[in-house]
């Protein structure tokens, strides 16, 4: 039960994590970002030349651009990041609940994650995103935690020996797939070059 409930949070902790590297590999390269600022706002302007006071539509995306991928990640971390925090707390109450076979504590500490996926989708879905990589990130995670909201377990269903954890383990686990690739969007592409030589020379 309790490797279950690892499970279940495990992927928001590691977006947390994800969120707070990219935040402070901002703060160390201000330069390389205003750098980047430049040349990726005169490829928007001439890219959307048909009006320039129009916003950006949601659905005019782009691909490898590095600067929006950084931007979007940023504005995810500052819309989200709360709730992210909010549910490793939800993973401390709810092995409580079970350790203690509380059922009504569980039933509480199920509607406040309820209450906190909604709230996460929610934000996900207010984000104006630029890049394609992102966008195909958010809507993964918002599918998957759509999936895991129209479980029993989430809908009132708190008995242990009806709630069908392997399901809802699964649907999870979907979401950690999206948290390692934006985790991998994160790390700069020459920080990961110079990783693999210093694991190569220590080898």
């Amino acid at each position: 039960m309790k490797k279950f409930i690892q499970n279940v949070v495990s992927p928001f902790v590691m977006f947390s994590a994800g969120l707070l590297l990219i935040g402070c590999e901002q703060a160390n390269t201000p330069d390389a970002t205003e750098n980047e600022m430049s040349p990726s706002s005169d490829v928007s302007e001439q890219v959307s030349t048909p009006s320039a006071t129009e916003p950006t539509a949601k659905t005019d995306l782009k691909s490898g651009n590095m600067f929006y991928i950084v931007r979007d990640v940023a504005d995810m971390q500052l819309k989200a990041g709360a709730y992210v925090e909010q549910l490793k707390q939800t993973q401390t109450d709810l092995e409580t609940a079970i350790n203690d076979k509380d059922q009504q504590q569980l039933q509480a500490t199920a509607k406040n994650l309820q209450q906190q996926l909604t709230g996460f989708n929610q934000a996900l879905s207010s984000l104006n995103l630029k890049s394609q990589e992102i966008d195909s990130i958010r809507q993964n995670v918002m599918q998957a935690n759509q999936q895991v909201l129209a479980t029993p377990f989430l809908n009132g269903e708190v008995d242990l020996t009806q709630v069908d954890f392997k399901k809802i383990e699964k649907q999870m686990g979907n979401i950690q797939l999206e948290m390692i690739k934006l985790a991998g969007m994160m790390i700069p592409e020459g920080q990961k070059y110079t990783s693999e030589s210093k694991a190569d020379q220590e080898s």
